[in-house]
């Protein structure tokens, strides 16, 4: 009987929940961890050099179908405490341990380089494309956004950026969000769209 609360315990530890919101989207949190403060874009080498600010990944299994795809700028992480709404500052998605990431971030303002040119190491910018962080805003939240600078210290040139809709339907999708460092300890929830999805703990051993 020991050993079979003992499996429970360790099952229920590695899996937080999986939910199925309205529009049929199934969502599963596998994990949660503090992470290198690094980017994944896959274009250069990008930090989070602000000490107030920790990287955190949320590890999720996603179910949904053709013509209705996730929309990843529409997830968000909650701090209920203080009130504050955090976009998502990352992503990377994949079908299977073999194969290319997919890495698909988008620029929320055109950057142009000094010679009136579009950035060329840079993500993209598409008007098409559309974000959804702020159609889903939440009353008494403040929004946190973390423009990424990509020109340099004295001659900085900034943009919030984005995550479109996947291509995948069955994937896992490793979200990353730049949290306070003095709220680490908090207990978070993840949502998508205006639906909560979990509550969710960060842990360095994780």
């Amino acid at each position: 009987m020991k050993k079979l609360l003992l499996l429970i315990f360790l099952i229920s530890s590695f899996t937080y929940s999986q939910t199925t919101t309205k529009d049929g989207i199934q969502i599963s949190v596998k994990k949660s961890k503090l992470v290198d403060n690094v980017s994944v874009f896959g274009i250069r080498q990008l930090k989070i050099t602000n000490d107030k600010l920790r990287k955190v990944m949320i590890k999720t299994k996603i179910k949904s179908n053709a013509n209705n795809k996730t929309k990843l700028s529409a997830f968000s992480l909650l701090d209920t405490k203080n009130n504050i709404r955090y976009r998502l500052a990352d992503y990377k998605g994949y079908r299977g341990i073999i194969g290319y990431p997919e890495l698909i971030p988008r620029l929320k303002i055109e950057l142009f380089d000094k010679k009136g040119k579009p950035l060329e190491f840079a993500p993209i910018f598409d008007k098409t494309e559309k974000d959804y962080f702020n159609v889903f805003d939440i009353k008494g939240y403040r929004n946190l956004e973390i423009p990424i600078n990509f020109g340099t210290k004295k001659v900085p040139n900034l943009s919030i950026v984005y995550f479109g809709e996947t291509r995948y339907e069955k994937y896992t999708a490793e979200l990353f969000f730049p949290l306070l460092v003095e709220n680490i300890n908090l207990e978070y929830v993840l949502f998508y769209k205006d639906e909560k999805i979990s509550n969710i703990k960060f842990s360095q051993n994780n």
